[in-house]
């Protein structure tokens, strides 16, 4: 029994201990001291700090005036400025194959070859008969000036001299008739031959040597490579200023692969050449192209593509980074550190944001301090404590857009 008090007794003293600082608001006074002793202990807030309305560490920029780039990013595929399927314009059987699959090839270059030997008989009997011809000719005309001598001389009657004449016109009418079916049988023997209409590339050849193709049968896929077109399209409430700056001749379009080896790929920049004449009422957006001199290849025909399109410049702009700029019901705000050492919060227009920089239309000065690093623990009119920011990424020119947050500056 006594062993069970002891128990209870030391269980109690540990519950006590243990729960001392709840227990200390309901003891007498005479024992709060010793039940509060460790929470007196306690390390209280450093004095200066938030707890106690210590100024908040900040990092600040200068904003300062400046332009950005107006520019918008799409998708688009690049399209071959030249592309064909071959296909012989006469039947007959494949004798051989001149070039691999895929081979990069030449404008006349022999892709193709079909079996000739019945049109080359052909043409050789018309050349043949074209021998007889001539000599029908040769021996009529010279009949006719005999005739026409004779005639000349009373000898011969007019009559005859008619009929030598008219032998002339005969044999020279035959001779015509065989030089055209030559020509066309000659015509007809190029066609035996497949060549490439331009320079450029194959695809697929996709039949073999022995095969026997009809007139019109789809042998293989030749595309220009070099240069190429990118397409893409715009929303086309974009259009004004899009067809200004291309009469500016400042519309310009940077390219490069969706897809690229290793995550980048070389961007490469073109005039844009053409704005098509219609919007599409389905997407309200417009197709527009710019040229690709790709010497090296680097895009191929129907691969799709990064385009960001660069429309001017936008001016009269105060340039802050984009960590500054927070979202407000309004629209946006910053930051600023004022010169009494605490902070004010500034209602913003962004009218663009380019890389990490985004620039302000309205409601920033140059020279403004914008707090950059730390905000998230300002409250306006709270005490701040400047120090230096941390290093700012460089600013990545070619990936602005129209800002999302607030409406994007009108632009005349």
């Amino acid at each position: 029994m006594k062993q069970v008090t002891v128990v209870v007794i030391v269980a109690a003293a540990a519950a006590g201990y243990f729960f001392r600082d709840h227990l200390a608001p309901y003891a007498p006074k005479w024992a709060q001291p010793y039940l509060t002793t460790a929470t007196a202990k306690k390390a209280a807030p450093a004095a200066g700090g938030r707890g106690h309305g210590g100024p908040v560490a900040v990092s600040v920029v200068a904003a300062k005036a400046g332009t950005l780039p107006v520019t918008f990013g799409t998708i688009g595929s690049i399209v071959a400025d030249d592309t064909t399927v071959l296909a012989p314009q006469i039947a007959g059987t494949i004798a051989r194959v001149m070039v691999p699959n895929g081979a990069d090839v030449k404008a006349g270059d022999l892709i193709v070859k079909l079996d000739d030997s019945t049109i080359m008989a052909q043409v050789a009997k018309d050349q043949a008969q074209i021998e007889k011809d001539q000599a029908t000719l040769a021996n009529a005309q010279a009949t006719y000036e005999r005739t026409k001598n004779l005639v000349d001389k009373g000898i011969s009657t007019a009559q005859a001299g008619g009929d030598a004449l008219t032998a002339v016109k005969v044999a020279q009418g035959a001779l015509a008739v065989d030089q055209a079916t030559l020509a066309a049988d000659r015509v007809q023997l190029s066609h035996t031959e497949i060549r490439a209409p331009f320079d450029g590339r194959l695809g697929v050849v996709q039949f073999s040597t022995g095969a026997y193709v009809g007139v019109g049968t789809q042998i293989v896929r030749i595309t220009r490579m070099a240069p190429v077109t990118v397409q893409f399209s715009l929303p086309d409430t974009h259009l004004p200023l899009l067809r200004k700056t291309k009469a500016a001749g400042t519309l310009t379009a940077s390219v490069s692969a969706v897809l690229s080896e290793g995550g980048g790929g070389a961007t490469v920049t073109a005039p844009v050449t053409f704005i098509d004449n219609a919007v599409d009422a389905g997407s309200a957006t417009v197709t527009m192209r710019a040229a690709l001199a790709n010497e090296g290849q680097t895009f191929w025909p129907g691969q799709p593509v990064n385009v960001t399109v660069t429309a001017g410049d936008a001016g009269n702009l105060v340039l802050v980074p984009n960590v500054a700029v927070m979202p407000t019901p309004k629209g946006a705000a910053v930051y600023l550190a004022k010169a009494d050492g605490t902070a004010a919060l500034r209602d913003v227009t962004v009218a663009l944001r380019v890389g990490n920089m985004a620039g302000i239309s309205a409601g920033l000065q140059a020279g403004d301090k914008v707090i950059v690093e730390g905000q998230a623990d300002v409250t306006p009119g709270a005490k701040i404590r400047i120090v230096t920011p941390k290093a700012a990424p460089a600013v990545k020119q070619g990936q602005a857009s129209l800002g999302a947050v607030v409406p994007a500056v009108t632009k005349s």
